[in-house]
């Protein structure tokens, strides 16, 4: 005699839209770039909440890529600014980059000295 066959439940039908799954290689490519959450999300398929929840997650490895890729284009575009002020001579860069990391201002500090001693430096830069 054959077993009797127990009828099966129907499967409920997902309820929601599909999970979004957010990569290393997209945080990466993200990064680099410096992608908005407006513009992840609307690359992704997905709302601008949903990039944020996962950019503010510890053990986000999208959000860990996106930081890691945006903090080495700094670097490299640190690094080519360098080079071409050094190697082009540009003076504005020069300037710029004097303000930001040698904490030189427009206008010295001229408060405790009133004839300041002028000094005439001869210097090569070396390559």
């Amino acid at each position: 005699m054959p077993k009797a066959v127990k009828p099966t439940k129907p499967q409920p039908k997902p309820v929601g839209r599909p999970r979004i799954e957010l990569t290393a290689e997209q945080g990466n490519i993200f990064g680099y770039f410096r992608a908005t959450y407006e513009t992840m999300a609307e690359f992704c398929g997905c709302s601008h909440d949903t990039i944020q929840r996962e950019m503010n997650k510890p053990d986000s490895v999208f959000a860990s890529a996106y930081k890691k890729a945006f903090a080495g284009m700094k670097m490299k575009l640190s690094e080519a600014q360098i080079k071409t002020a050094i190697d082009d001579r540009n003076p504005t860069l020069l300037v710029w980059l004097g303000k930001q990391y040698l904490g030189q201002k427009d206008s010295p500090d001229q408060s405790n000295d009133t004839h300041p001693e002028v000094v005439d430096f001869d210097f090569e830069v070396v390559k």
